[in-house]
């Protein structure tokens, strides 16, 4: 609390992010990487062009996973070997 000449105020509570592992960054980056992100991804926020930037980057990953596991099954065959061969 703060005291001022008139009266007693209280201190407004911080606000508490309701996103369970989200923690606090300070970045260095280029805002027309950024901005252009944000428009492209069609959101209105910075925080939320750079969450979901590393959601396609983790889903690429994951995706690239799948891919090899199905190869390695046999489910898929590379069209391109032929020409590489020959």
């Amino acid at each position: 609390m703060r005291r001022t000449k008139r009266s007693v105020v209280a201190a407004a509570p911080r606000p508490r992010s309701s996103r369970v592992g989200w923690v606090r960054k300070n970045v260095v980056m280029d805002q027309k990487k950024l901005d252009a992100a944000r428009r492209t991804l069609g959101v209105e926020t910075e925080t939320e062009a750079i969450d979901l930037a590393l959601d396609f980057v983790a889903f690429r990953r994951e995706l690239a996973g799948g891919i090899a596991a199905v190869r390695r099954s046999g489910g898929v065959e590379d069209i391109f070997e032929s020409r590489r061969k020959g």
